[in-house]
This record gives C-alpha cells, structure tokens and sequence, in this order.
C-alpha cells in the first residue's frame, strides 16, 4: 500500500484519567492510534474491577499486540506516569530549559518484554519568602515540544496555552521554556457542577453558548467581585428567572474561563497572539474567550503529544528519522 511505513516506535502520553497510544512509523507517522480509559487514577486506584490492576498490565493491554508483531520496537512515554503515583517517578528539568531533551534525561522502566522511556517533566522552582509558589508540568511539555516542530522556525516568543483540566499558560523564547503557570480550571468546572450548590441548582440541558458568552463578560470584566462570587451568582439568576437551569454548566465554563484569561493575558500574550493545543472545541471555547481581547488565535492539532514523544525519541537516540517522510501523517 502506497505510504505504508514499518513500526518504528510506540509513544503514550499517559495521564491522570486516560491513557493515548500511538503506533508511529517513519519521521513519525501515525499508523494506529488508541485510547484507553485507565489512567494513573485508573492503575492506582481501589476498583477490583479495573482490567488494568498495575502499569504492566495497563501497558500490556493497550500495546501488547503492537509488541507481539514488533519485539524489538523501543517505547516512550510523558504525562503522569512519571509521576510520584506512576509507574516510576521521572525527575523534573528546572525553567528555564532547553526542548531538547537527550537520553540522560530519560527514566528507564524496565518490564517483562523490555523497557519503556519516561519523558522528564518541568518545573519553576519555588523560592523562600516568594509571594506566588512554584510550578510543575508533566506531558504537557512534550505536547510543546511537538507543537514547535509542527510550526515553521520563528525566532520570535511564542505563547502556548493548553487548555484542560489543569490548564497551562506557557512562553518559549529561543526555544526553551522561559516561563509557564497553571490554572486548575477545569478541575474547578467539575468540582463545581458535581459537589456544590450549582450542580444542584442545574438541569440537564443543550450546549448554549449565549449562556457561555454570557459567563465569559461576568468572569472576565472589570469591575469583578472574583470568581467564587461570580460563580454563586449563577444559582441567583437562576432564582431571579433569568438563567436557564439547563445553562448552569455552560455559564460557570464562561465564568472560569473568564476569570483565567483575564488574569493570565496581560502576562503571557503581549503581542496579542497565542497557540492554542488540545481538545477542538475546548480549544474553540478559549478562541472565543480571547476574541474580545483582540488576541489573535491559532489551533494546533490534538496530536501534538506524539509529534513530541517522536521529536524526543530521536533526540534521544531510541529511533532514527526518515529523510523524506512527512511526519505526523499516517492511517489512524
């Protein structure tokens, strides 16, 4: 078949609630991909149930296969499973850092049918007497890495935001990390509509999106009470008749997100310009958000992590690129 290409390499971005595999051919071509719903949380958890009762099992059952047809095939793995909870604890490279992580870097977990490399996460460092703490990312970094090699070469800073359950906010300039900070937004978002008085107070409903716009100005403009006063404000437009319970959820997403964005701009997008990389229409939701700012936005692919665990691969020796292949091209 034209375009084929042999398995070169098996990349997992693994994180805390699910797990994404990909089976990867010349310069990174996808050739199979997977989703699994055991992450970290998933492995470590208490369930009797759970198919994946330790990391090799976990590993076993979403690549084994790829394994069985490829012994020899190297793996590379990023996100929390190089956490303290994972399968090995990876170390943390300080900010800032260089993209090109080499193969001292690596952690190497050895298993039954050979060993897998785990990618080192980032952190800024925390300093006494500091007013604001310190930060850290796991996966995240790889996902950077992959975006970078998508893009044409720039010399100029470029400001990533990857939006999701902890959202991180990060700048590269002369391509290394310079600075980054999360945001728990969509950890706040789930906490929100399943534990406290909002979930309560919503109703099962459609996406509406005037409701999300209509969260976002609440959220996002001065003057501002704060976001958990804005956020109980939702249950009294509710009680006034002016908010939909079916548009709770969707209105509390406007508001956080708000809220982060009007924090987080002023520092990480001087030149009103910022990447956004994940999930489409969570990408979409901050696109909208940002719009008003005059910020301009551009959309990278989902993929990204295995365009980075590729980059990473062959930095750190574990596979060889294939001159003339178009990386990240493939059959899913």
């Amino acid at each position: 078949m034209p375009g084929t290409s042999p398995p070169r390499l098996i990349a997992l971005d693994w994180g805390t609630s699910s797990l994404r595999a990909w089976l990867l051919g010349d310069d990174g071509r996808i050739l199979a991909v997977r989703r699994r719903e055991f992450g970290v949380l998933g492995v470590t958890g208490d369930d009797p149930g759970s198919p994946a009762r330790d990391y090799e099992i976990a590993f076993d059952l979403a690549c084994g296969n790829w394994l069985d047809a490829n012994p020899d095939l190297p793996a590379i793995a990023c996100g929390m499973v190089g956490s303290a909870q994972g399968w090995r604890e990876a170390c943390y490279l300080t900010i800032p850092t260089d993209l090109d992580i080499g193969a001292a870097d690596l952690t190497v977990v050895p298993h039954s049918r050979g060993v897998v490399h785990l990618v080192p996460g980032l952190r800024v460092a925390s300093a006494t007497g500091r007013a604001v703490a310190g930060d850290v990312m796991r996966g995240e970094e790889t996902q950077i890495i992959g975006v970078l090699g998508l893009l044409p070469p720039t010399e100029h800073p470029v400001t990533i935001v990857l939006p999701g359950t902890h959202s991180k906010w990060t700048r590269v300039e002369d391509h290394k990390i310079a600075s980054f900070v999360t945001s728990m937004t969509g950890e706040v978002y789930g906490l929100m509509m399943k534990h406290s008085i909002l979930g309560r107070t919503a109703a099962a409903g459609i996406r509406d999106d005037a409701a999300f716009e209509r969260g976002l100005a609440a959220g996002g403009s001065l003057p501002s009470h704060g976001l958990l006063a804005e956020l109980f404000g939702a249950r009294v437009l509710v009680l006034d008749g002016l908010l939909d319970p079916a548009s709770v959820p969707d209105y509390v997403s406007g508001v956080i997100i708000g809220d982060e964005i009007r924090h987080l701009l002023p520092e990480y997008a001087p030149d009103n310009r910022i990447l956004l990389c994940g999930n489409t229409d969570l990408c979409r939701r901050y696109a909208q958000g940002l719009r008003p700012h005059g910020v301009v936005t551009e959309t990278v692919a989902e993929e990204a992590a295995a365009a980075g665990l590729w980059h990473v691969a062959v930095t750190a020796g574990l596979v060889r690129p294939t001159p003339g292949a178009i990386p990240g091209k493939g059959t899913p």
